[in-house]
């Protein structure tokens, strides 16, 4: 019975202190200052808004097709298309960016509602 005891208390020592080491509980606020997630938050956004109106960044479309087209250039080289196969690959991959651009219009019409909203 002695025996049984310790090993209860042991397991639940274990599984607490397992819990309490856990990341589930220090995820709530992810910007490393626990005071400060809400001003951190704030100041990100304006930041993406700013580049999102200067065309910087990640909002700068010519340079991300530009890197896209290289690394499916890449890609196909690594796969050693033939004539036939890279027709069909670059044809996939305009119909891919149709859609991508149909989702980021999407996209950057809620942004530019969120950075047009008036700050409180």
């Amino acid at each position: 019975m002695n025996k049984r005891k310790s090993s209860i208390i042991t397991a639940g020592l274990l599984a607490s202190v397992l819990f309490a080491a856990s990341p589930a509980l220090m995820a709530g606020n992810s910007s490393g200052n626990y005071g400060d997630g809400e001003r951190s938050n704030k100041r990100d956004m304006t930041e993406m808004c700013e580049n999102m109106r200067d065309g910087k960044g990640r909002f700068n479309k010519e340079e991300r097709q530009e890197e896209m087209a290289e690394r499916r250039e890449a890609m196909a080289q690594r796969l050693k298309l033939n004539d036939e196969q890279r027709e069909i690959w670059n044809e996939i991959h305009e119909e891919r960016r149709e859609q991508h651009e149909k989702r980021m219009e999407k996209m950057q019409e809620k942004m530019k509602k969120r950075c047009d909203k008036p700050k409180k």
